[in-house]
């Protein structure tokens, strides 16, 4: 192709797009091949996907863990589930007993327990940690109950506070009573469980979980004593998730009211990206990190200016903080099932959820680009398609799939590769 008349972004994708094998856990792993230069000796390698409950993007997933594991030395799985929660799942992939499914509900609680393949995933990782000479551990980043309730996080810090400060278990217990009123499926749920509630109750927990957490930071050097640092900083981290999930709540129950606050909404995703860098810093030099989370939390750019809902995602703050050592890969699809989620306040989880289409590739969105490789996955590099594009002044992608719609992203930017599936179908838990 002439200079004059450079390739376009689909053409480039065509022809520079790494082919991978079908989704399947019996295909070797030769073709992750490409992982490897992509992540280089980055800490944090991201794994996305544009909806929770796709079986192909959960089956690559795990081959893709695999092979982070098996080739890279990658030593932790760090996922979008409850980082309280997350402790008991992190002892069973080490071999503690237990059902796993009962570990991991309720479901709202996040993936891996919205999908069969994200508890396939766990059983893989059990597996391999009985005969591997370097076990991997599991750890949840996210917030209780994906911000539907603050009893998880809280009633261990009442365990803790009843043995280390006594006259500080007040406190927890006023929240864990407050909060209760507010408990939902979701985040959305307790949101709307929030606007049936009076201010005064809603500024009691606020108070109280103030009070929480002022009391742990103030006294941090006592706590360590009596209970060791490790102890006090998980009791730490659980009050300050129980605090932005408040935050949380109180935010999706303005945006529910038509008048959202954009600072708070990103409570959520603070406490993902602080739960992370919060790992790295307390774990052994040469610990290296795959992340599973959707693609709005891992994308590497705040939403741009302008859309109705700015935010922070996590892998913005990632990226801020990282730089090179944050490799973010989206996952995403062209034709086949997803899932439409549809606000309902007399749902369980704030929502009820349906199969439906994707909708079509829009023209500005990354889907488009490989429309030329309908056969199989395709991996593409983004800095060097977004070098060829800024180069032959091209129009860049402005969008990416979720769920039944599209994200406005600057998706060149915003993601390090991109991995399209040609063809999806739902997860065994969602009816079709």
């Amino acid at each position: 192709m002439s200079p004059s008349h450079p390739l376009s972004l689909v053409e480039w994708t065509t022809v520079k797009a790494v082919r991978l094998a079908a989704p399947r856990l019996d295909t070797p792993l030769d073709d992750l091949a490409v992982l490897s230069s992509l992540a280089g000796d980055a800490r944090v390698v991201a794994l996305g996907e544009n909806c929770h409950q796709i079986r192909e993007f959960g089956l690559l997933r795990e081959r893709m863990l695999r092979f982070l594991v098996l080739e890279c030395g990658f030593t932790v799985y760090a996922v979008e589930f409850g980082a309280a929660s997350g402790r008991a799942v992190d002892a069973w992939v080490h071999g503690g007993d237990g059902d796993l499914d009962a570990l991991l509900m309720p479901r709202a609680d996040g993936y891996p327990g919205q999908s069969a393949e994200g508890r396939d995933t766990l059983r893989w990782l059990r597996s391999h940690n009985a005969r591997a000479p370097q076990s991997v551990r599991f750890t949840g980043l996210d917030v209780p109950g994906a911000g539907g309730s603050l009893a998880p996080a809280l009633e261990p810090v009442a365990t803790y506070l009843a043995e280390i400060d006594p006259g500080a278990l007040r406190h927890a217990r006023t929240a864990l009573e407050l909060a209760q009123p507010l408990s939902g499926g979701s985040g959305l749920a307790s949101a709307y469980a929030r606007r049936a509630l009076r201010p005064e109750p809603q500024d009691r927990l606020s108070a109280a979980l103030g009070r929480l957490l002022n009391r742990l930071t103030s006294m941090r050097e006592i706590y360590v004593q009596r209970s060791g640092r490790h102890a006090y900083e998980r009791a730490l981290s659980d009050v300050w998730a129980a605090w932005r999930t408040d935050q949380m709540q109180r935010a999706m129950a303005e945006l529910l009211e038509g008048a959202p606050d954009s600072a708070d909404l990103a409570a959520r995703d603070r406490y993902l990206a602080d739960s992370l860098l919060e790992l790295l810093n307390r774990s052994a030099p040469g610990t290296r990190v795959v992340l599973a989370a959707h693609n709005a939390h891992i994308q590497r750019t705040a939403n741009p200016e302008g859309v109705p809902l700015p935010r922070v995602p996590m892998g913005h703050v990632l990226a801020q903080e990282l730089g090179t050592d944050y490799v973010s890969v989206a996952l995403t699809s062209g034709s086949g099932r997803t899932v439409r989620n549809a606000p309902d306040p007399t749902h369980s989880a704030g929502m009820a959820q349906s199969a439906t289409d994707a909708p079509e590739a829009a023209p500005d969105s990354v889907e488009v680009l490989f429309s030329g490789l309908p056969e199989g996955p395709a991996l593409v590099d983004t800095h060097a398609l977004r070098a060829h594009a800024r180069h032959h002044r091209l129009p860049e992608p402005t969008r990416i799939r979720m769920d039944d719609g599209f994200l406005p992203v600057p998706a060149l930017d915003a993601y390090d590769a991109v991995v399209n599936v040609p063809h999806t179908t739902l997860t065994a838990d969602i009816s079709d």
